[in-house]
């Protein structure tokens, strides 16, 4: 979705912003944790200061319990960089990795943003379903990179699929809150239209998790607001990682406001993958 920034804050607060996600981590790093992680959501690990939601402590938390590997990371659907999933790798953690951004103007202010992140490159394009796996491979990115973070609203569902030679540690989407989250959907692969701010985007929770189970990965959380799904590799930390009948599928929250998009005025349909 479009972003929703830090507007009220000056350019000189980045610095507040730093150590305001410095404190949650520490926080985090000192808080007492149960004995069985799995009977824990991973809800009390939401924090937000570089990313639009909680997506900030989350993936922490996840990557320090399932470790780290090459260190690296690819968003697209960043926008201009003020905020985003991995925005917190790059500019806190050292992480390398590829930003992509298909908007003119965001993408200029994307990368005089990523200049100050040594390692992170910025790629203009249109990421689809056919083009994806180019890509990357164009880009060099590790098959067996850290985190995928698919944000396109549209296609995300297909353009994951279409990534079948690589294997990331976490991959985190996307969905739609708004479709049942017991049946798999999706917009049509041939839908190449732009989110028009309705709920006709993306696909179901069911349908990434089927996309997920397919390839050897397991739901192991969505956010408060409805809006991200976090996704792991299986075999790394499963007994450390909430169990599947504890992550709770929430309905969409934006802002945690309660707000949702508008209905689709033109009714048009989701289709089974």
């Amino acid at each position: 979705m479009s972003p929703i920034g830090y507007e009220h804050l000056a350019p000189d607060h980045t610095a507040v912003r730093m150590a305001t996600y410095a404190a949650i981590a520490e926080a985090h790093r000192r808080a007492p944790l149960p004995d069985d992680l799995t009977t824990v959501p991973l809800t009390r690990w939401e924090s937000r200061v570089f990313s639009q939601n909680g997506e900030d402590g989350v993936l922490a938390e996840l990557l320090r319990r399932v470790g780290t590997g090459p260190r690296s990371f690819v968003e697209f659907g960043i926008s201009d960089g003020r905020e985003g999933t991995c925005v917190a790798l790059a500019a806190l953690h050292g992480f390398s990795g590829l930003f992509m951004e298909s908007d003119t103007g965001l993408f200029g202010r994307l990368t005089a943003r990523a200049r100050a992140w040594p390692g992170v490159r910025c790629r203009h394009a249109v990421v689809t379903p056919a083009n994806v796996a180019e890509l990357f491979a164009d880009a060099g990115v590790p098959r067996d990179l850290d985190v995928l973070s698919i944000d396109v609203d549209g296609r995300d569902y297909w353009i994951w699929r279409a990534l079948e030679d690589w294997e990331p540690r976490v991959v985190v989407v996307e969905y739609n809150a708004v479709l049942p989250a017991g049946e798999a959907l999706t917009i049509p692969a041939g839908h190449e239209a732009g989110w028009d701010a309705t709920e006709y985007f993306g696909a179901s929770i069911a349908a990434f998790e089927a996309l997920g189970e397919a390839r050897g990965y397991r739901l192991v959380h969505t956010d408060l607001t409805g809006t991200n799904a976090f996704f792991v590799r299986s075999g790394l930390a499963d007994d450390a990682l909430p169990r599947r009948e504890i992550v709770p599928v929430h309905a969409p929250n934006y802002l945690l406001t309660g707000l949702g998009h508008a209905p689709d005025p033109k009714r048009r349909a989701f289709v089974t993958p």
